[in-house]
């Protein structure tokens, strides 16, 4: 049952999404992936023991694993909510504003849980999938916007955004405006730097000017620069996260 169970996705986001309303309450633990799995059922008829084995199966990095599958939720969530907005903004700055509020909407009622994933996250031990999932996510919304680069823009484009994405999320996080919106007023200076990224002349200029962003927010995805960002990126390009979905 077990190993027939690890590959199946659509479990695994039922337990995530089981597991959310937990969070708050016991973090990102195994012990609220069996609070949520009792919540739906999951198993019912085995023990907590058998349950236990069949999680860890299915996660078998834990806590940095339920982050990950959490976040992969968002952005089905997203694109599938995008994909049926009537009217779709024709400027990529604007879609990209637009899929990113968007995405912070959707994630509203999950502020606790996404607030106690920020630990975990900036683990040096877990670095290399928060950079991963980041990466999908930024790559998504690049993709969804229209944007097709193969060139070295292809990385300039998802660093900038990996920094607009991670300062406005920290910002959004802390935000207690009526409707957030000193969020939007945020990221609308923030998406100034992707129209710059967008007229690139001289790359390395200007992502010498990121970095000094990234500065800010390296606590959370443990990066050393724009460039380390540039280097992983270059590992995972061909990865199926890159692949357009």
């Amino acid at each position: 049952m077990a190993n027939k169970l690890t590959d199946n996705i659509n479990i695994k986001y039922d337990l995530v999404k089981a597991m959310l309303s937990h969070v708050p309450f016991d973090g990102w633990t195994w012990i609220a992936m069996e609070n949520g799995a009792v919540d739906i059922n999951f198993e019912k008829s085995n023990t907590a023991n058998i349950r236990m084995d069949i999680y860890k199966n299915l996660f078998k990095n834990g806590a940095i694993d339920f982050i990950d599958i959490f976040s992969e939720i968002i952005d089905v969530e997203v694109k599938n909510n995008y994909n049926n907005l009537e009217k779709k903004p024709q400027r990529i700055p604007e879609k990209i504003k637009k899929i990113i509020l968007m995405r912070l909407s959707l994630c509203h009622k999950y502020k606790d849980a996404i607030r106690s994933s920020l630990s975990i996250t900036a683990l040096p031990k877990n670095s290399k999938k928060s950079i991963k999932f980041l990466y999908r996510t930024c790559n998504n919304i690049w993709r969804m916007s229209g944007d097709k680069a193969t060139d070295f823009s292809f990385y300039t484009k998802r660093v900038s955004l990996a920094a607009v994405y991670t300062s406005t999320l920290l910002f959004w996080l802390n935000d207690s405006s009526t409707d957030e919106e000193n969020t939007e007023y945020f990221l609308d200076r923030r998406l100034n730097d992707i129209s710059k990224i967008s007229k690139l002349k001289k790359p390395f200029n200007v992502l010498k000017n990121f970095s000094s962003n990234l500065k800010k927010t390296t606590d959370t995805v443990k990066i050393k620069s724009v460039f380390d960002i540039i280097k992983k990126l270059n590992q995972i390009k061909n990865s199926s996260f890159s692949k357009p979905f």
